[in-house]
């Protein structure tokens, strides 16, 4: 079952907040097996410049660029499903950044197995 949106045809737009190139080219592979649209952004990305066909944003919280708690709040104000992974999770910086909005944190081994999942559960 793909990303898709409930309107027509149109395609779910994920945010990749990734530098890590080989992670991200996993991530990236799902997102785009799963009919989703992919933007790899950066810390100097304006969250305003997002479309407003962006659902997703995965956030990389191991790169201390995009660990901030203002980022993941941001993201969430845009109205996007927040979807943070990090090489281990730590429960201390969790509770941070759920409470900051952050839908779910994954450890990064099992991200990209269980994005689909994630991608139908957090649609609604």
């Amino acid at each position: 079952m793909g990303c898709h949106t409930q309107i027509g045809v149109n395609m779910s737009n994920v945010l990749l907040f990734i530098k890590d190139f080989e992670f991200g080219a996993k991530v990236s592979t799902v997102c785009v097996d799963h009919d989703c649209l992919v933007k790899f952004t950066d810390e100097e990305t304006s969250p305003d410049e997002f479309s407003s066909e962006v659902n997703f944003a995965i956030v990389d919280l191991d790169e201390s660029v995009f660990s901030s708690v203002g980022l993941v709040s941001e993201l969430k104000r845009h109205g996007l499903k927040v979807i943070g992974t990090m090489g281990k999770v730590k429960n201390k910086e969790q509770s941070k950044l759920k409470l900051a909005g952050c839908d779910i944190i994954l450890p990064k081994l099992s991200l990209v197995k269980n994005l689909p999942r994630l991608f139908k559960e957090l649609k609604t």
